[in-house]
C-alpha cells in the first residue's frame, strides 16, 4: 500500500496536540462553541441541529447540501466520515479503493483499505468479538484468525502506536479507529442507538434507516442484522459518546442528552466547532467536533 502523507489537525510539532482542549459545554444547537475559528464557509443550515454546515467543497459530505434529504448536512450526517466522503446517503464513502475488505479491518477513516500507511489491521471477528468457531459459523474466513492476536482489550496484542497516532485524530466522535461506531437511527431517541460496523464490505445493506433492524430472526445481536453489531475498541479512537458523557453519537440530537449536560461537548483534546460550523485548517466539523482530515 502506498504510504500517504497525513496532516492531522490535532497533532502538534512536539508530538502532543495543536488543537487545544475541549472548550466546555456546547450551545446544544448542532456544534459547540469555543472553537478557534479557521477555514470553512459556514453557509447553509443543518435542519437536524440548527447549526451551520462545515466546509464548502466538491464532495457530498463537504458541499453544504443535504444531499440525501434526511435533515442532516455534511458532518452532522452519520453517514459522512469526513470531507473526502462523497456518499451522504450511505456508510460507503465513494472513495475508490476504500473499505473494500470484508475480513481485515484497518483505519476506517483514512480513505483506503490497507494497513501499510496507518499501522492498523485486525480481523473482522475481533470487532465482533467471536471465537474462531463462531467466526467460521458466521461465514468469515478463519484461516488466519486467532482471537488472542486481536488488539487489546479483546485480544492480547497492543494497538500499534502508529495506528493510534495516525488514525485516532481522524476518528469521528462515537467511533473507534476500525469503524465500529455508536450510531442513532432516531436522533431524539437514545434507545435507537446501536454499536455497528460501518464498513459496507461487512454490512453491505446497512444504512441510516435500518440500524435497529434485528434481522430475519427477529432477535437483536445474533449476527444476521443488516448493520452488524460490534464492540468498540477503547484503545484507539474517540469511542465515548451519549449519556452522561455529553458527547454526541453519530446521528444523535442534542435534545436527547441528559439535562445535566447543558449541551454537547467534545472528546478530550479535540476542539469544538465554532458556532458557524467552522474548524481550524485541515480539520473537519464532525458532530460538533473538529477531527483531523486526510491530505
Amino acid at each position: 500500500m502506498k504510504i500517504r502523507n497525513w496532516l492531522v489537525g490535532c497533532i502538534a510539532a512536539a508530538a502532543l496536540i495543536a488543537c487545544g482542549h475541549n472548550g466546555g459545554n456546547g450551545d446544544g444547537d448542532g456544534g459547540t462553541t469555543g472553537g478557534d475559528g479557521g477555514s470553512g464557509s459556514g453557509s447553509g443550515t443543518d435542519g437536524g441541529f440548527g447549526g451551520q454546515c462545515t466546509v464548502g467543497g466538491s464532495t457530498e459530505c463537504a458541499d453544504c447540501v443535504d444531499n440525501d434529504n434526511d435533515g442532516k448536512i455534511d458532518g452532522f450526517d452519520p453517514e459522512c466520515s469526513g470531507p473526502a466522503d462523497d456518499r451522504e446517503d450511505s456508510f460507503a464513502t465513494g472513495i475508490p479503493g476504500d473499505n473494500i475488505d470484508a475480513t481485515w479491518q484497518d483505519c476506517f477513516f483514512d480513505g483506503n483499505s490497507g494497513a501499510g500507511d496507518d499501522g492498523c489491521n485486525q480481523h473482522v471477528c475481533c470487532l465482533l468479538q467471536l471465537t474462531k468457531q463462531q467466526c467460521a459459523a458466521a461465514g468469515y474466513a478463519t484461516n488466519q484468525y486467532d482471537p488472542t492476536q486481536c488488539y487489546q482489550p479483546f485480544g492480547n496484542t497492543p494497538v500499534p502506536q502508529k495506528c493510534i497516532d495516525v488514525c485516532a485524530p481522524l476518528t469521528t466522535p462515537g467511533c473507534d479507529c476500525f469503524g465500529c461506531c455508536t450510531v442513532c437511527q432516531d436522533g431524539s431517541d437514545p434507545t435507537s442507538c446501536r454499536d455497528i460496523i460501518l464498513n459496507p464490505a461487512v454490512s453491505p445493506t446497512c444504512d441510516q434507516t435500518n440500524i435497529t433492524d434485528p434481522g430475519p430472526d427477529g432477535t437483536d445481536n445474533t449476527g444476521d442484522e443488516p448493520c452488524k453489531r460490534c464492540v468498540k475498541n477503547t484503545m484507539c479512537g474517540n469511542s465515548d459518546c451519549g449519556g452522561s458523557t455529553c458527547i454526541l453519537c453519530p446521528g444523535q440530537d442534542p435534545s436527547s442528552l441528559p439535562s445535566s449536560c447543558s449541551g454537547s461537548v467534545c472528546p478530550a483534546d479535540i476542539t469544538p466547532c465554532a458556532a458557524d460550523g467552522s474548524c481550524p485548517t485541515n480539520t473537519y466539523c464532525s458532530n460538533g467536533c473538529c477531527i483531523g482530515t486526510i491530505l
